[in-house]
């Protein structure tokens, strides 16, 4: 077993680099990531064959942060949500445009079976008794 863990601790050592480790060059230094976030962007999807249709636009300018996207619902509405943070919590505004439609109700036809309720007894957990084995003298 010692063999086995010195092989296995040479192996590790033998991986290791020689020398102390410094950035290859070519590569800058980390950008400095305590500058507040400045970005926009939008987007959106129109897909006749899925059906599906949203869009999202947001401003970000550090702490300050706005947009708002919508979203085509499958009952055919329309939800909007528009929303502004200023670093003291996110404040939303929903709306809906349009009524919803529904397809009719999905009716079963045929005999309808009402089965009987059975209680049956909880089961419980007995420990298991194991026969001890006895020395048997054959004398």
């Amino acid at each position: 077993m010692k063999a086995v863990l010195a092989a296995a601790l040479l192996s590790v050592a033998a991986g290791a680099p020689a020398g102390p480790l410094v950035a290859a060059p070519g590569y800058a230094a980390s950008p400095d990531l305590a500058e507040p976030p400045v970005y926009n962007y939008q987007y959106g999807v129109s897909d006749d064959y899925s059906g599906a249709n949203f869009q999202q636009a947001e401003t970000r300018d550090g702490y300050a942060t706005s947009g708002s996207y919508t979203v085509a619902l499958p009952d055919g509405r329309i939800q909007t949500v528009k929303y502004t943070d200023n670093g003291d919590g996110v404040i939303q505004d929903v709306t809906y445009e349009g009524v919803p439609q529904y397809g009719p109700a999905v009716v079963a036809h045929g005999p309808v079976a009402h089965h009987a309720v059975v209680a049956h007894p909880a089961l419980v957990a007995h420990p298991l008794a194991h026969a001890v084995a006895h020395p048997v003298f054959h004398g």
